[in-house]
């Protein structure tokens, strides 16, 4: 009968319980024994679940896998044992069988037997039948005897276990043998590595080598040496019975080879650079293939501290030189900082200052001690927007500071210093910002200056009213707007008839106050118009008008206010004022001719009589006829050749050489003789001859300097005076090409222009002056403070020097206004790098007191007057010399 038949005699159904961990090995499992009808299966995914669902219901069998979480197998069957209810329920163990500890450790847990993996699925249902037949049959089954199988399985084990164990033993001595030697030798390397990075110079080097080398028992004494770059050897350090290496009695060192067994040299490389040679005498019965190893490793760790030991040794020398050149240059360094007349201020990223020197303590009123440390922003706080500083270093991640901030500053006593700061960022190797240095230079000395010559080249001392410089330069802008908007311009000349017999009969103090009363007056009735000092004894005005009768009612009722009776000391006087008028276009364009018809206008309105007033007429100039013919004649005389140009020295103040020279065009008419350029320059301008000429001049003064310099001369630099019709955007194409023409040094070429003319656009005038500036040529501003002597605009100009007008020379030794005017000048000209040339220079008191200034360059009549170029070259060979007749006399005005 068989054991499914007997079960269902019995109707008895068997209970299983499976603990593995492994989901898809446990369903497995559980679908193997469920083949059989009888046999039904609980699964547990670990011991401690397994040994809970044992307890609850006891199974008739337990099959649990040995590597569990939680429990294992061992401990599950172990539990199961120690229940006196599961005792006696059988317990199968999976396990691969593959070490004797796995049967040792099932039987000690009291396993009743062993599912080896993998299983084949058919033994294993037939033996877990034949434990469940054996549990029904009353029959208690033995560990042993369930285990019968695995008998010779054990016993194999146990016999491949005695014998692996036996060489595994062999093998781990020979092994600890070969270890104890490496440890050994690690152990010597490790202190030769340390000893040598102890090291500093060679000879510590080799003789750390050795000190540590000789612990080999295989070796008796050991040397080091090296090779300089001249190819010499030199013994280094040597230990116990060493090879003979002095004075490169080494074969090695000569290249040989060595038949001593005894004697080993190995060389000391770098790359492939003989570094110098490590020469062992050994023990040969001691001295095996380890010792071999151990001792080219040793020359390797030498040849490398010897490297290091050579460029530690250059290096150091390196950093002492450094140093010391790092040392004396942040000296100097300092020593500009500190004596520099500008502001250096360096500050940290955070706005924390690291640098403040004395221009910096002078200006902003804080000590260095004070401000180092402190936020820029407590330091320099601006007179409107105190926090400007602090939002220009808020931003400075994001956005870099402007390169320039000008202003004006506050200080702790509460002055104010106009300052102009210039930005730059240090930055580090990754682009990071490190310090934010700024540089400033206080100008706040130059602005009063710079309102002061404002005030004094452009207004009327006495009457306060605007001079001629300014008239001249109101009445272009006025000419301009007339044209646009169709209108005339009146130009009237204003003289009192009883002026000359107020001063005679009271005095000039009289005379004085009479005229400052008129100013006022004058000022109050031409409140719409421009009014300005003309002269000693006359007043200017320019009204806008549409036509001729206009412009004679505003004359009516300029007549009417001067005409009234005047006070002073309590009298009364009257003062017969008459008035003179030009029309513009009518009458001229050019400033010198509307002025001169005045002129000639008012001397007829002061012979008549009724209205005091008067227009010119073309009749009653004498010169009409003879400037049409003048005109006539500029028109020809390039081509006749009777321009000619004479060079007039500029003198350098300290030592007295010639420095250079200023072009100056003359006019020799064939009937006239030689015609003022104050009659023909005009003259040219107004017609447009002007840009024909000026080009005729460059090409002239260029090809003169080329001849110098080919007759071996010292030429020096030659200024040209450039119109304001020529200072264009033709100029800078025109000089180009002359210098090229020429074949000319660009330095050699100065081009002045007037003040007014620069600066009547300040924009354009920079973009232009830059241009020339590109080219290499000297530029220079003539007539320097009889414009507008605006320095917001000059320092911008790429100029190098400003000219002196000879209008403050003239009366330097009396006029204390001319001296303060030309003290500021030249002050404020050194204060902007230019230097500064003075014309006009006729005494030696003038010299004087331009040299106690501290001038640079002089040009008058004490020196020499304009010259034609044969005697300039003389000049050039001889050398100047101040005229006697000019210092003794006041000379003629040069032309």
């Amino acid at each position: 009968m068989t054991t499914t038949h007997k079960r269902e005699q019995s109707g008895r159904h068997y209970d299983v319980l499976v603990a593995e961990d492994s989901p898809t090995q446990a369903q497995q499992l559980a679908r193997l024994l469920a083949q059989d009808p009888d046999c039904r299966v609980r699964l547990a995914p670990d011991g401690v679940a397994a040994l809970a669902a044992a307890r609850e219901q006891p199974p008739d069998l337990v099959i649990s896998d040995i590597a569990m979480p939680a429990m294992d197998g061992y401990a599950l069957c172990r539990a199961l044992k120690d229940d006196a209810r599961l005792s006696a329920v059988p317990v199968l163990l999976f396990t691969r069988l593959t070490s004797l500890q796995d049967i040792v450790r099932s039987l000690e847990a009291g396993a009743d037997g062993f599912v080896r993996k993998p299983y084949d699925g058919a033994q294993l249902r037939e033996r877990v039948n034949r434990i469940l037949r054996g549990r029904d049959a009353g029959a208690a089954a033995r560990p042993l005897e369930v285990m019968a199988d695995e008998r010779r399985h054990i016993y194999e084990l146990l016999v491949a276990t005695h014998d692996q164990a036996l060489r595994l033993n062999t093998e781990l001595d020979t092994q600890r043998k070969d270890l104890a030697r490496m440890v050994d030798s690690l152990a010597l390397l490790g202190t030769i590595a340390g000893a040598l990075n102890e090291a500093a110079s060679e000879a510590d080097v080799a003789g750390a080598a050795l000190d540590h080398l000789l612990r080999m028992p295989a070796l008796a004494g050991a040397a080091i040496s090296t090779v300089a770059p001249d190819g010499a050897w030199c013994l280094l350090a040597q230990r116990g019975a060493a090879p003979d290496a002095g004075a490169g009695a080494c074969l090695c060192a000569q290249g040989g080879a060595l038949d001593d067994p005894a004697s080993v040299c190995l060389p000391l490389l770098s790359g492939e650079r003989r570094l110098g040679l490590l020469h062992a005498r050994v023990r040969p019965d001691a001295f095996g293939d380890d010792e071999r190893k151990l001792l080219g490793g040793v020359a390797q760790q030498v040849a490398l501290a010897l490297e290091r030991a050579r460029l530690y040794t250059r290096a150091e020398a390196l950093v002492v030189e450094r140093t010391q050149a790092l040392r004396s240059e942040r000296n100097r360094l300092s020593a500009v900082v500190e004596t520099a007349g500008t502001l250096v201020l360096l500050a940290d990223p955070e706005g924390r200052i690291v640098t403040f020197n004395r221009a910096c303590e002078e200006s902003l009123g804080w000590r260095a001690d004070q401000a180092l440390g402190r936020r820029c922003w407590d330091v320099v706080r601006g007179a409107e927007e105190p926090d400007i500083v602090r939002k220009l270093f808020t931003g400075l991640a994001s956005d870099p500071p402007p390169p320039r901030l000008q202003g004006e500053w506050r200080t702790p006593d509460g002055r104010t210093r106009s300052i102009v700061w210039t930005h730059t960022l240090l930055r580090r190797e990754d682009g990071g910002v490190e310090f934010v240095l700024a540089t400033g230079i206080d100008v706040t000395e130059l602005r009063g200056a710079e309102q002061r010559l404002h005030y004094a080249s452009n207004y009327d001392a006495v009457t306060g009213l605007p001079n001629r410089d300014l008239l001249r330069e109101r009445l272009r802008r006025m000419k301009a707007r007339a044209r646009s908007d169709g209108r005339m311009l009146g130009f009237m000349l204003l003289r009192f008839g009883r002026m000359a017999l107020i001063r005679e009969a009271l005095g000039p103090g009289a005379e004085l106050a009479l005229l400052q009363e008129a100013a006022v007056r004058l000022r109050d009735v031409g409140a719409h118009e421009f009014v300005a000092r003309f002269s000693e004894g006359a007043f200017a005005l320019v009204l806008a008008g549409a036509d001729a009768e206009e412009l004679a009612a505003g004359a009516r009722r300029v007549l009417a206010a001067l005409s009234a009776p005047y006070a002073y000391e309590h009298e009364e006087f009257h003062l017969d004022p008459s008035i003179g008028i030009a029309i513009y276009p009518n009458d001229g364009v050019a400033y010198e001719t509307l002025a001169k018809g005045a002129e000639t206008a008012l001397r007829q309105a002061a012979d008549g009589v009724g209205q005091r007033y008067a227009f010119y007429r073309p009749e009653l100039n004498q010169d009409a006829n003879d400037r049409f013919k003048l005109e006539n004649g500029l028109r020809r005389a390039i081509e006749r050749g009777e321009l000619e140009l004479h060079y007039q020295p500029q003198i350098a103040v300290a030592g007295g050489a010639i420095a250079s020279a200023e072009a100056l065009l003359r006019w020799r008419h064939p009937e006239r003789g030689f015609v003022p350029p104050a009659t023909f320059i005009p003259l040219a301008e107004e017609t447009g001859l002007i840009l024909e000429i000026g080009e005729w001049v460059l090409h002239q003064v260029c090809r003169q300097l080329d001849t110098w310099r080919r007759a071996g001369l010292p030429v020096v630099p030659v200024a040209v005076n450039l119109s304001a019709h020529q200072f264009t955007e033709r100029i800078l194409g025109t000089v180009r090409r002359v210098l090229d023409d020429c074949g000319l040094a660009p330095g050699l070429l100065e081009l002045e222009l007037t003040e007014s003319a620069s600066m009547a656009d300040a924009g354009k005038s920079f973009a232009l002056l830059a241009q020339l500036k590109g080219l290499g040529i000297r530029l220079a501003i003539d007539d320097f403070g009889t414009g507008y002597s605006n320095l917001n605009y000059l320092k911008r100009f790429p100029v190098d020097r400003l000219k002196l007008d000879r209008s403050f020379v003239h009366e330097l030794e009396t006029d204390p206004d001319d001296l303060a005017i030309a003290r500021a000048v030249i002050a404020m000209a050194h204060g902007l790098r230019l230097s500064v040339v003075a014309e006009g220079v006729e005494t030696a008191g003038q010299l004087q007191l331009l040299a106690d200034l501290g001038c640079d360059l002089v040009q008058g009549w004490l020196f020499s007057p304009a010259v034609p170029a044969e005697e300039f070259a003389a000049m050039l060979t001889a050398g100047p010399a101040p005229r006697a007749a000019a210092a003794a006399a006041p000379a003629q005005a040069p032309m």
